[in-house]
């Protein structure tokens, strides 16, 4: 007896990415080896590899994973839309699948219209239609629209009428493909009870593929988490979104430690784009004298380490490891690069590195790092494989436009270390790319007398690590630095949080005076802190500033200085539950000083 509605077994799809047009013409047809010329045509590049899963009737599926990471080419496997490269899959039961918004429908057909197509392409006598249309409009809810042309709808309406028609047919296997996002909360919660309903009713199995981990949470009964093509875990939903959150928490801090890295409004509305945040590093595997090596090396791993802290890896030969959407990947174009075709032995995947006509001469790769790791002192390029000769590893320096030796991977089976030093060029990159803007940003982000100045702002976690991300529900911690040019009588500290719209929603206020102190000289600390974060989960702004004293009528008081919405931070929540995501809340804080 079958018991899994689906069974995969080392599937893969590798998809064939041409050089020219007319070389993919050629090898449609199957004749491209007759022409010598189109012997290095195109690159391989895996979407998936070695995917194995077993889905079992009744069960409902989640499926996790960042844009790009295979997701998508899974369903389509499943679905028979696409044909897999290697491995076998087998799935037992009638699939309906809503995997893309403007398909499926003709959009010059009325919604109604829609429906009686799309009910009758699936076998259903006319009788049965009519009984069953009804029911579809009134789940859609579309009444007023319902003989409308389809391309008059938006995208939430368009979801609307195809989950209906798609569900009420009762499939064995649904698959639901990010659809479900452009509907409104109301309907996507609707829709998720029609498919737990589903499965409790008729038995159906339903794959779910959403990035709303909250609708995933409460409809699946387990979650695989897909990344780069393979599956990087899998198991209770709650225990995998939480692995998979903390790797996003990960990515948004250094995007925001890097934000921050010069306190000023106008610095930071100019590190929004991925390459202000990474500093790119390309490397290269090169034969001894520069020239092609004489024998060909497995590269099975290549890692980036900071402080032994990893902060990038390719894995030659595993999925997408030449897929330049990552931040780290190889560079292979087929006759440039020595890079040869990904394989696997009894040890893992690797890919060779050899003599493969490569008109460079060389094997590169490139690596992303963090701008907000570019102060530390030790950076180790770590490698691991079986090579069979010397060959060199080489860093490219765009200053000199060359290549420079930082180290030799003598004969040797297993891993070598090799400690960088790579150049902290962040300041300067944002100084070069501010002088260009100058003219254009008019704000002030930061003012005051001087007389007192703010010299670091840092966000503490519970264990006092400094952050970028604070967690709801748990005890905080926010010291403010300073120094004080000449003695200050009672001066205010003050720290504001702000919604990205604006919104002022929390603010903690103390003067010296409450904290003991009636005179301020010098450097020091204030700390706010408190047992319990009260605000919702999402993105904020923090303004930051001392004052000569507080004024209640609402006018802004003189400020000895005053950072105006310069620090970055999100507020997250560990057991991923919904919360509002922006609230008003009146937080208890405690605040204590000591002079440095």
């Amino acid at each position: 007896m079958f018991e899994n509605a689906i069974e995969i077994n080392n599937l893969g799809k590798m998809y064939k990415l041409f050089q020219r047009p007319s070389s993919k013409i050629l090898n449609a047809l199957g004749i491209d080896k007759l022409f010598f010329w189109q012997k290095n045509s195109y690159r391989e590049f895996w979407a998936l590899r070695e995917l194995n899963l077993n889905v079992r009737k009744g069960e409902r599926l989640g499926i996790i994973g960042r844009n790009g990471a295979g997701k998508s080419t899974l369903l389509k496997i499943i679905a028979g839309n696409v044909t897999p490269t290697e491995g076998e899959i087998k799935v037992q039961g009638r699939i309906q699948a809503l995997m893309e918004l403007g398909t499926g429908f003709h959009p010059e057909f009325t919604g109604r219209q829609n429906i009686k197509a799309s009910l009758s392409y699936q076998g259903i006598d006319v009788k049965k239609i009519l009984a069953m249309e009804e029911e579809i409009i009134d789940f859609a809810e579309l009444d007023e629209f319902i003989d409308q042309p389809v391309k008059t709808y938006s995208a939430g309406m368009y979801s609307r009428l195809a989950f209906s028609v798609a569900t009420a047919v009762e499939p064995e296997i649904l698959i639901i493909d990010e659809v479900l996002g452009a509907g409104d909360a109301y309907f996507t919660g609707k829709c998720i009870e029609r498919m737990r309903k589903l499965t409790d009713a008729s038995g159906a199995t339903v794959l779910f593929v959403s990035h709303d981990l909250g609708s995933v949470q409460s409809l699946c009964d387990r979650v695989i988490w897909v990344n780069r093509g393979v599956i990087c875990a899998e198991g209770n939903p709650l225990t995998v979104i939480k692995q998979y959150s903390a790797e996003v928490r990960r990515d948004e801090e250094i995007r925001l430690k890097t934000r921050d890295l010069k306190i000023s409004k106008k610095y930071a509305s100019l590190l929004d784009r991925d390459q202000d945040i990474y500093q790119s590093y390309l490397f290269r595997f090169v034969g001894i004298d520069g020239a092609h090596p004489g024998l060909k090396h497995k590269i099975r791993f290549i890692g980036l380490k900071c402080n032994q802290e990893i902060i990038g890896t390719i894995e030659p030969g595993a999925p997408m490891d030449n897929n330049p959407d990552q931040r780290n990947y190889l560079l292979d174009e087929p006759g440039y690069m020595d890079w040869g075709p990904a394989g696997k032995d009894e040890i893992g995947h690797f890919r060779p590195y050899g003599n493969f006509n490569g008109k460079f001469a060389h094997a590169p790769f490139e690596f992303s790092v963090p701008k907000s790791y570019l102060h530390l002192e030790k950076m180790t390029l770590e490698i691991k494989g079986d090579f069979l000769e010397p060959i060199g590893v080489e860093l490219f320096i765009p200053d000199s436009n060359k290549y420079e030796r930082i180290g030799i991977v003598e004969e040797y089976l297993g891993c070598r270390e090799f400690v960088l030093q790579l150049n902290n060029s962040t300041e300067k990159d944002i100084q070069k790319t501010v002088c260009v803007k100058e003219q254009e940003i008019n704000d002030i982000d930061e003012y005051g007398t001087k007389q007192a100045v703010i010299t670091n702002t840092r966000l503490l976690n519970i264990e006092g690590n400094e952050v970028k991300t604070l967690f709801c529900n748990e005890p905080f911690r926010v010291v403010v630095e300073y120094e004080a040019k000449k003695p200050l009588l009672n001066p205010i500290f003050v720290f504001c949080i702000y919604s990205p719209a604006g919104i002022c929603i929390s603010q903690w206020i103390t003067s010296s005076k409450d904290l003991g102190i009636e005179i301020v000289e010098g450097k020091g600390n204030v700390i706010f802190e408190g047992d319990d974060l009260l605000i919702g989960r999402g993105a904020y702004i923090a303004s930051v500033a001392i004052f000569k004293h507080f004024d209640i009528s609402g006018i802004e008081p003189e400020a000895y200085h005053l950072l105006d919405r310069c620090i970055h931070f999100q507020i997250s929540d560990r057991n991923e539950i919904d919360r509002t995501d922006y609230g008003v809340c009146r937080q208890p804080v405690r605040v204590t000083h000591y002079v440095q």
